[in-house]
């Protein structure tokens, strides 16, 4: 029958490379991904009565079951079988446990598959060629040899000691991690490299496990101090292993200097507190994302930012493109409060090992509202120096003509009186007073124009319908006169106006109607409003000869005329639009094609608080 192996190995690559080498040598293999799979198959076999498996090569490190583990149950259940071990560099403890526990041979990594095919090989013909003594001899010389080169290799510290803590082997590790060489150590106590700090009550403790092989610190990793030659202590991790020779208990201890990795933790740790410490007092927004977006860290102030808890946000899609550079704007989503504006920049960074970024968040929307009401009232300060100039060059112009006219006719009054032509004076003096009559015209215009804008005094719930009856009501002579027909909309809502401000409007809006009406056909005039998505849009519609699309923009112009005859002070328009904008409205024509009529819309703000459209207007 072939030779039997069994390999057990959490690693599938070295499963089948090694069981395609066995196979090569012609051996019978069989594979574990673990050490309990491994020993169902070795029970297996063994309970088919075909007798226990020759050779096992057995991963000493694999999760859940430890292959020393592993190896004490195949050594309890089936002492003939030979375990070879395969471990990595640096496992000096675990080889040494393994070997103590009865492993025949160990491997490392990278495995030289030469020497493990020459390891089974021997360990086969330790079965079929030599006595059993010859090979336990053979074997406790090989056993010590390796145990001396692990210990003597081992960059730890590995010490032995008997029951009186006296130290019986110090190797090489131990010599330079203490300070003391071999010679001053062997047969000193083991204190002399202890700090008194670590002795009284757990010396007992110690003691304890020294003399018998038990305790709770057996097969745990400690962190203690140990004592150098020169008096200074230093961090050290510890493990105790013991073993029976005869009755006697020996202890071995393994002894890591950990000074530099406590070191390197220490620094870290002051590192990531300075980081929060200056990260949590930044007036930015700082928030760390790894390269997918997941939000990884983020700060006080960015919190406030965004207005969400730091446990909304941690794990979550950040949102924003993450791209390293200069200062972007970006928009910013509150959960609250309204939207904002911020400026955030963006570096590669690492964060727990991974690369991440690092994206630091400023909110600027008090500043972008400061520019932007800069902005607007410089917009609006230009718009007022055009006005002005437009207002001075009208005065002077239309100030000019009755100017002119008085100059005139004082002149013809002077001469008249000096002819004794008494019929001339009193036309004379007639044409002087018009024309003094329309300067004063023009200058009242004008000094209505400039306080339009102004003392604007807002009351809530005004109805509307009711000014629009009052405005009719004083239009009644004329609307019998010319054959006038008004047609109100049934209901209007209640607004938030200046009474007697809007009142002006309508009445210079309707007496543009007549005064421009096609005197052809009867004039008809329709006064309603309508609602336009958040607002409320009031018109006046007439099927007058409407005005030339040309014309349109002009329309509320200071100084503008609808008419070549030059009637009027062409400001009425003006005021009217300044009052609607007064009231934070805006005014428009809706047709600007000639001969359709014209429709004049403008917004005013609602009452707050009430359904709207629920009242007639009159009440």
């Amino acid at each position: 029958m072939k030779p039997r192996v069994l390999v057990i190995d959490d690693e599938e690559v070295i499963r089948k490379r090694l069981r395609k080498l066995f196979i090569l040598e012609g051996y019978m293999v069989y594979i574990a991904g673990s050490g309990p799979q491994g020993l169902k198959i070795l029970r297996g076999i063994k309970d088919k009565d075909r007798g226990p498996i020759e050779v096992v090569t057995l991963d000493i490190r694999m999760p859940g079951m430890e292959g020393t583990e592993v190896l004490e149950k195949i050594k309890q259940e089936m002492p003939q079988t030979e375990v070879i071990m395969i471990t990595g560099h640096g496992a000096v403890e675990s080889a040494i446990q393994a070997l103590r526990a009865g492993a025949f041979d160990y491997i490392t990594k990278p495995i030289e598959y030469d020497q493990l095919a020459l390891a089974i090989t021997r360990a086969l013909e330790k079965q079929l060629n030599i006595t059993e003594r010859q090979r336990a001899e053979e074997d406790l010389k090989e056993s010590e040899e390796k145990y001396r080169e692990l210990i003597n290799t081992s960059i730890d510290a590995v010490i032995a000691i008997d029951p009186e803590m006296m130290v019986i082997v110090w190797n090489q590790g131990a010599a330079r991690i203490f300070g003391y060489q071999e010679k001053e150590m062997l047969g000193q106590s083991l204190m002399k490299i202890v700090p008194e700090r670590f002795q009284g009550k757990k010396k007992k403790g110690f003691a304890h496990f020294i003399s018998t092989g038990s305790g709770p610190i057996i097969g745990k990793v400690t962190e203690i101090y140990g004592l150098r030659k020169d008096g200074t202590e230093f961090p050290v991790e510890l493990s105790l292993s013991s073993r029976k020779v005869g009755d006697t208990c020996i202890t071995t201890a393994i002894v890591r200097d950990i000074t530099e990795r406590k070191n390197t933790e220490r620094a870290l740790q002051e590192s990531r507190t300075n980081f929060y410490n200056i990260v949590e007092r930044s007036n930015d927004g700082i928030i760390i994302v790894d390269k997918k977006g997941i939000t990884l860290f983020v700060n006080k102030t960015l919190e406030s930012i965004l207005r969400r808890k730091k446990e909304e946000l941690l794990g979550e899609m950040f949102g924003l493109p993450m791209t390293s550079g200069e200062m972007t704007e970006i928009d910013i989503v509150r959960t609250s409060g309204g939207p904002g504006t911020g400026e955030m920049a963006v570096v590669q960074t690492e964060w727990e090992g991974e690369d991440a970024y690092l994206a630091s968040m400023r909110d600027i929307t008090e500043r972008k509202w400061a520019e932007e009401a800069q902005e607007r009232l410089s917009r609006q300060l230009q718009a007022q120096v055009s006005e002005l100039e437009a207002f001075s060059y009208g005065i002077a112009h239309d100030l000019r003509s009755p100017l002119v006219s008085i100059e005139g006719f004082s002149r013809l009054l002077r001469e008249d009186m000096q002819d004794q032509k008494a019929e001339n004076v009193q036309e004379d003096i007639r044409l002087l007073e018009s024309g003094v009559k329309r300067m004063q015209g023009f200058l009242n215009d004008t000094l209505e124009y400039s306080r339009s804008g102004q003392m604007i005094k807002r009351t809530n719930g005004i109805a509307f319908g009711e000014i629009v009856t009052e405005v009719i009501t004083e239009f009644n002579e004329q609307i019998s006169k010319i054959g006038l027909t008004v047609s109100i909309a049934k209901t209007f809502p209640k607004i938030c106006i200046d009474r007697t401000r809007i009142k002006q409007v309508l009445t210079n809006l309707v007496q543009n109607s007549i005064k421009y009406r096609d005197k052809t056909i009867p004039l008809k005039i329709e006064i309603g409003h309508y609602r336009s998505r958040n607002e409320i849009v009031f018109f006046v519609r007439d099927n007058g000869p409407g005005i030339d699309a040309s014309e349109v923009g002009k329309l509320f112009d200071l100084f503008y005329r609808g008419t070549a005859d030059g009637e009027g002070s062409g400001i009425g328009l003006a005021v009217v639009k300044k009052i609607i904008e007064a009231h934070g409205g805006r005014i428009w024509v809706q047709q600007g094609q000639s001969g359709k009529g014209t429709t004049v819309c403008f917004t005013l703000p609602e009452q707050s608080g009430i359904k709207k459209d629920n009242n007639n207007g009159k009440d």
